[in-house]
């Protein structure tokens, strides 16, 4: 029945976690981008399943359904994750080039990259003698 559509939408049946600090740790959970809108659940999960246990695999979906292009696929193992990391990364998945890496949160993806530094001043109502010398 995994996969299967219901109501024009795919079931997705995994085991109950109840212990929430084994879902929200990112240990074992890995984020896949540049995906082609045509690969769904089903195939995510048989691309990945060679690498070990899957406990949850997910690609997102706006509101009409169809593939934002990235999803996400948590291992039992981070073993399992990291294997699958470096096979999988670079590889082509129906004609694109897929991004394969470690989850990371918001928070951690902020903190990766430092403060952020703009450079862009935009400025308007100078009125029709200005020009880009004056």
């Amino acid at each position: 029945m995994n996969f299967d559509l219901l109501r024009g939408r795919p079931l997705r049946i995994m085991w109950s976690q109840r212990d929430p600090a084994l879902r929200k740790s990112g240990v074992g959970n890995v984020f896949i981008k540049n995906l082609d809108k045509n690969i769904d659940n089903k195939s995510l999960y048989d691309t990945f399943s060679a690498f070990g246990n899957i406990l949850s695999c997910k690609i997102m979906t706006d509101e009409s359904g169809q593939s934002k292009g990235f999803g996400f696929v948590h291992f039992e193992t981070q073993e399992a994750a990291d294997n699958a990391i470096n096979k999988v990364n670079g590889m082509l998945l129906a004609d694109k080039k897929v991004y394969v890496g470690r989850f990371m949160s918001r928070n951690q993806r902020a903190d990766a990259g430092g403060p952020r530094k703009f450079t862009n001043i935009f400025i308007k109502n100078f009125g029709d003698q200005s020009d880009d010398e004056k």
